[in-house]
């Protein structure tokens, strides 16, 4: 049986390469993102990688993906889904960039990690990792 891992964000780079390593050994990449075009391209001739739209800031999207998972053997969750919306300083930011950023970077890890630990221990296994930029460990202007 083909164990399934799922990676967020994984229309571009790390979560990308992470898709495509997965798949490369031997599990079915379950691979999703907001933008389903660059997921396309990701999943071109590779037949392990599965895409799955999902935008992990709306409780919809990811109780869809776990139930479009359910009874499948997820044994991998990549959290990559994230990213940086502002390089404002403190004095000319927009708290609801602010809140956005938490929503993707934190939340939304949160939710997809919430709605996929019931698989994984219907599976009786499992691996979770949670990706993190540099900035969350190396402080840069207006960062």
């Amino acid at each position: 049986m083909k164990q399934y891992a799922v990676v967020t964000g994984a229309s571009s780079g790390i979560g990308a390469a992470t898709a495509k390593l997965l798949a490369a050994n031997g599990f079915h990449v379950v691979a999703t993102a907001r933008r389903l075009d660059r997921l396309k391209v990701l999943a071109e001739d590779n037949e392990n990688i599965e895409i799955i739209e999902l935008d992990v800031t709306e409780q919809r999207s990811v109780d869809s993906l776990a139930a479009k998972l359910s009874g499948k053997p997820l044994a991998v969750l990549i959290n990559n889904a994230g990213g940086a919306f502002d390089a404002a300083s403190i004095a000319d930011s927009d708290p609801e960039i602010w809140a956005k950023t938490f929503d993707v970077n934190v939340t939304g890890t949160v939710r997809v990690t919430k709605a996929l630990i019931p698989l994984m221990k219907e599976f009786g296994q499992g691996h979770i990792v949670l990706m993190s930029s540099t900035a969350g460990r190396i402080p840069y202007e207006n960062g």
